[in-house]
């Protein structure tokens, strides 16, 4: 064998790859330079119907939101949606807009019970029509997530200072941010009846206030459904839906690609699902009670927990089999025979369509977990309310814009066309000198409007929620939980 001509073929194969390589960077480099200057892309209804100025949505949003004409230009140093998602999941945002909410329970007649966080607190005196935000967070969150402290503190700030001078409630869903488990179901993308108190709750304490609605992602989803079932009998005026899984199903079986890092999110996700659940297995828990509809999979859900391999090839679209579709909500139609029929029910595109009031959905065509393929732009052209804002960077509740270093490392870009687009709903004229209807009937400790009723439980003490997972782990200790990091 001629030795010499091994060697020249072995430098061959070599500078073959390196060639290939710095091709792949350099198109992926010229790729995000690009789409810095990428306009952002907004997506109308083709017969948008008008609003109380005469104006449609999209001149509303063309008139007021100057930071979607701006564009996004994301941190140079997160050049694309999975450094913007990675670094929104694991950086450090402890020091971050530390608040200390009130928390407000809320029992519930199917038995569960409602989180409410709210900031400023009831205490605080604020003008009557001062607006009230509800923010719905994403999968197995809560208000201590770093992403939903900081639309908080944008959102309560003076107009002045540049937020919207309201207050904010943030709901925590069923199990969620130390929220006690009382009922054998939890929440879903098809369940709104968590968010339908807490927006009937607070319109009875403020019933001259305006009332506005955001979501996260899963939390987006419950909120972009809500609206469509309420359609024009909705409370809210407007709402703002960032990274919403409009598509059920693209988002959870686009989640089961073999690519590495589309496996990495899977599974992160399949194991927040995981260990959201866990410390609500204990033999007293609603969910392990043979009446539960979750009690025929314990044994399976147990097994994951125990085996180390199991739990490292585990997919989200298993865990949603497992849970969502069994006790994702409380309606007669769980649990579902298959994981197809659930998503199809709980997709909220469905109600795209049905929606009365002025929304704005932002999400990123970079975005790693809700992929572009999942927006709807037909049933938003064929909408009445609906306007999508395409952003070309961001990833998954990322939309970081600021350096690496200093006080703005970890500003975020879309708290501006929030407040924008709610500035802009608030400026249109209004009749605010009368309360709104249904304020409420006392029956006993219960409070009813209609046929929707809750009690209100005794509150939290104030100073042991900081807002923060350090605050959350506090809770969880005093009521005896186990501490898991979601």
């Amino acid at each position: 064998m001629d030795l010499t001509f091994v060697s020249f073929h072995q430098i061959n194969i070599t500078k073959s790859l390196l060639i290939a390589l710095c091709c792949f960077l350099t198109y992926h480099l010229l790729l995000i330079i690009t789409q810095r200057w990428t306009k952002i892309k907004v997506t109308c209804p083709d017969r948008p119907a008008r609003l109380r100025n005469g104006e449609d949505v999209m001149s509303l949003v063309d008139r007021c939101c100057q930071s979607l004409k701006e564009g996004f230009k994301s941190s140079w140093w997160l050049p694309n949606g999975h450094a913007q998602t990675i670094y929104s999941a694991m950086a450090d945002f402890s020091k971050d807009d530390q608040i200390t909410y009130q928390r407000q329970l809320l029992r519930v007649p199917d038995g569960g019970t409602i989180g409410l966080d709210i900031y400023p607190p009831l205490s605080v005196n604020l003008p009557s029509n001062a607006p009230v935000i509800l923010i719905n967070h994403g999968l197995t969150g809560g208000s201590h997530e770093s992403y939903v402290r900081n639309m908080v503190v944008w959102l309560t700030k003076p107009v002045s200072e540049g937020g919207l001078g309201g207050r904010a409630a943030v709901v925590n869903f069923r199990g969620c941010a130390s929220t006690p488990l009382t009922s054998p179901h939890l929440y879903s993308t098809g369940s709104t009846i968590d968010l339908h108190t807490s927006v009937l709750y607070l319109s009875t304490l403020f019933p001259f206030a305006p009332m506005f609605g955001v979501g996260f992602s899963l939390g987006a989803a419950v909120m972009t459904r809500y609206l469509g079932e309420q359609g024009d009998r909705c409370r809210l005026r407007a709402g703002v839906v960032l990274c919403c899984p409009l598509d059920m199903r693209v988002v959870t079986y686009g989640l089961d690609s073999p690519h590495p890092l589309t496996r990495i999110y899977s599974l992160s996700m399949a194991d927040k699902i995981l260990r959201s659940i866990s410390p609500h297995l204990i033999p007293s828990s609603p969910l392990s009670h043979p009446t539960s509809h979750l009690h025929i999979h314990l044994p399976e859900i147990m097994s994951l927990t125990k085996s180390v391999w199991r739990r490292a090839t585990l997919k989200a679209s298993k865990m949603l089999e497992l849970v969502a579709c069994t006790v994702g909500g409380g309606s007669d139609l769980f649990p579902f025979d298959t994981l197809d029929g659930f998503l199809s029910w709980s997709c909220p595109g469905n109600w795209i369509g049905a929606i009365k009031r002025p929304t704005l959905a932002i999400s990123a065509l970079d975005d790693p977990i809700v992929s572009s393929a999942c927006l709807p732009y037909k049933a938003i052209r064929r909408s009445t309310h609906c306007v999508l804002a395409t952003v070309s960077q961001g990833g998954h509740l990322g939309w970081f814009e600021g350096p690496p270093f200093g006080k703005d490392k970890h500003k975020r870009w879309h708290v501006k066309p929030t407040i924008e687009f709610f500035q802009g709903i608030l400026d249109l004229p209004c009749n605010m000198s009368s309360p709104t209807k249904d304020t409420g009937r006392r029956v006993g400790d219960w409070t009813w409007v209609g046929d929707v009723g809750w009690m209100v439980l005794d509150e939290m003490d104030e100073k042991g929620w900081s807002g923060n997972e350090e605050g959350e782990n506090n809770e969880r200790q005093r009521e005896g939980q186990a501490i898991v990091p979601v």
